[in-house]
Formats: structure tokens, sequence, C-alpha cells
């Protein structure tokens, strides 16, 4: 199958090597660049961190590596490869959930956080007696058309399914495939969440959604992986 990826590198460049693996073609359509914000460490040390995005590690800088020793609870897999990757020891997966990661904090006792997080991040109930310190360490800059190649591609009907990691970077989906012209009743969108589905609207062939918001349910969802059983 040839497959469309919407997410933002180098994530969608190793999402391409795994879709490769399972004998499928990737054409990368990043639709977010991010880029690395100014922020200050706060006066008190928290308990442990809260990363909701491998952006935040990747734009973190050196003020992120002073927290090494620290528990961090990661949101997805994705940032939690990151961080073990840069070198910390205590990383909790949260599976894709913010409330997950915020209960398993609070079930070990942690009362104070620092969220590393993104300009748009995601908002979360928190658990009673709690406090979260927010420092935006990344924002990520919509592109403004489609490349040309995936324009090309899903103008011709090239695009056997269209990936969907984000709401925000499923809202440029649509936006930008409406204003090249494409046809959404001829595509098949899979998303990572219902609430990524809903920001990429209505109208399309067929919308698949993953199980649990992580890849490899998402890959399942949009039929990539083969049923061995």
């Amino acid at each position: 199958m040839r497959v469309l990826v919407t997410r933002p590198e180098p994530a969608a460049s190793a999402t391409a090597v795994a879709l490769a693996g399972l004998g499928h073609a990737a054409l990368l359509a990043p639709l977010l660049v991010t880029a690395p914000r100014r922020w200050v460490v706060p006066a008190h040390g928290p308990q442990a961190l809260l990363v909701t995005s491998a952006n935040a590690v990747r734009h973190g800088g050196e003020a992120l590596l002073a927290y090494r020793a620290l528990p961090v609870y990661a949101v997805g897999s994705t940032t939690a490869v990151a961080l073990r990757a840069a070198g910390f020891g205590d990383v909790c997966d949260g599976g894709g959930d913010v409330a997950a990661a915020l209960a398993t904090a609070d079930a070990a006792g942690i009362s104070t956080l620092l969220h590393l997080a993104g300009a748009d991040r995601t908002r979360a109930q928190l658990p009673a007696g709690m406090t979260v310190d927010v420092r935006i360490v990344y924002a990520a800059r919509r592109a403004r058309t489609l490349p040309d190649a995936a324009r090309i591609a899903l103008a011709a009907g090239e695009i056997d399914v269209v990936l969907l990691y984000s709401a925000r970077s499923a809202q440029v989906f649509a936006a930008l495939a409406d204003r090249a012209g494409v046809a959404r009743g001829a595509l098949h969108v899979a998303a990572l969440s219902a609430k990524v589905a809903a920001a990429a609207g209505n109208g399309w062939r067929h919308v698949s959604i993953a199980a649990t918001p992580n890849e490899a349910a998402l890959f399942a969802a949009a039929g990539l992986v083969c049923d061995k059983g």
C-alpha cells in the first residue's frame, strides 16, 4: 500500500522506515514544522517531569538534560524512546494518554510536575493536590500548501490511506486537501484517536480510528498490519 504520512520530521521518516518494514511505501507530507522556544527553568525543582511530545526532548536544550535524574512521565512510546535516548533512566510510558500519565504519577506520590510542552499543548484535569508548572519549549508552524508530490499523488488516486497523528495536523490536512481540490470522498484517512478524526471533519470515503493512541494501533486500524493468526 502507498501511505501518506502527515506527522512532522524526524518522526515522519521513522514512520516511513516502520512502514517499509511492513512492505508499504510512504510518501512524506509533514504538515507542521517545529522550532525551539526559549524557556526559563523554574526556581523550585519539581519531583518529576511530564513530557507530552518527543519534540520537547528535541527542543528542550541543555536545561532539559539537568533533569535526567528525575522520573519522567511520557505520554506515549515515541516520547519515551526519545527520553531514554537522551539519557533519562526512569521513564514511564503513559500509553498515549495524558490523564493516564498523570494518574500514574499521582499513584507514585508525585505532587509537583514540570511539564515540558509545545505551544499547542494537550490539557487534562489534574488529580487533587497536584500542581504542574508548564514550560513551552517548542512551537509548531503550519504548512501553507501540500508538498507537490503529495498533491499530485492524491489527485491521481495513488494514496491508499492518509495517517493523521494530531488534531492540529488533521485540521491542516483537511484544509489543504480542500484547497488543492482533492476529493474527500476518494480518501481513506486513519486517525490516532477519535479527537483527531473529529478534527479532520466529515466527507471522507472511510475513517479508521486507532483502538489506542499509539502508532502500532494506528497501523492496525489503517489495515497496514497483516493478521497472521
